[in-house]
């Protein structure tokens, strides 16, 4: 067993879905990784990590009105005081920064994935997004942390060594020549 530990780093144009599967990807066969498991964890408080529907492109644009919806860049309503609005406290990075950290909160900042065949073990819809929350282009790194088997090298061509001569087994004189290696040394 080995370990591989990296950084991804990506630009991200806003809020909203980077799809880093193909990076991913990239990355395992680059260390060659057979098989193992991959943690992936995003090193900021206000993006997540997600796996999701990569198919249709609006399963991600009602993923993002949904959580628009149950976490408003205004506030929150208190349960407490008849529906009234709460303001953020945290509220000096912008409207867009303590409710980019609930979100991430409420979704994940880390995944832990298989690799089998040199590549992720992903379904047939499937595929690894980071999803910005903050309205702004922001570089993101992501730690790639591999407990894995590599893939061995190929063994050189299978070869005899008789009396310090190489001989190559595909060759058609190799049965000649250890018979009469053999015989010398009778």
């Amino acid at each position: 067993m080995e370990q591989f530990l990296s950084e991804l780093s990506l630009k991200t144009h806003g809020e909203g879905f980077t799809d880093i599967t193909n990076d991913i990807n990239s990355w395992i066969k680059k260390k060659k990784i057979r098989k193992g498991i991959l943690i992936i964890t995003s090193k900021h408080t206000s993006c997540s990590l997600i796996i999701n529907e990569n198919a249709d492109p609006r399963v991600l644009e009602d993923l993002s009105a949904y959580m628009k919806a149950i976490v408003p860049e205004i506030g929150f309503k208190s349960i407490l005081d008849n529906g009234k609005i709460e303001k953020y406290l945290h509220s000096e990075e912008g409207v867009d920064d303590m409710p980019a950290h609930i979100r991430t909160t409420l979704t994940s900042s880390s995944l832990t994935l298989s690799i089998n065949e040199s590549k992720l073990d992903l379904g047939v819809w499937q595929a690894v997004y980071l999803w910005e929350h903050r309205y702004s282009d922001n570089i993101r790194n992501i730690n790639l942390h591999s407990i894995c088997e590599t893939l061995k090298p190929k063994p050189p061509d299978s070869h005899v060594t008789l009396n310090t001569t190489s001989i190559n087994t595909h060759s058609s004189k190799i049965n000649k020549i250890a018979l009469n290696n053999y015989s010398s040394i009778n």
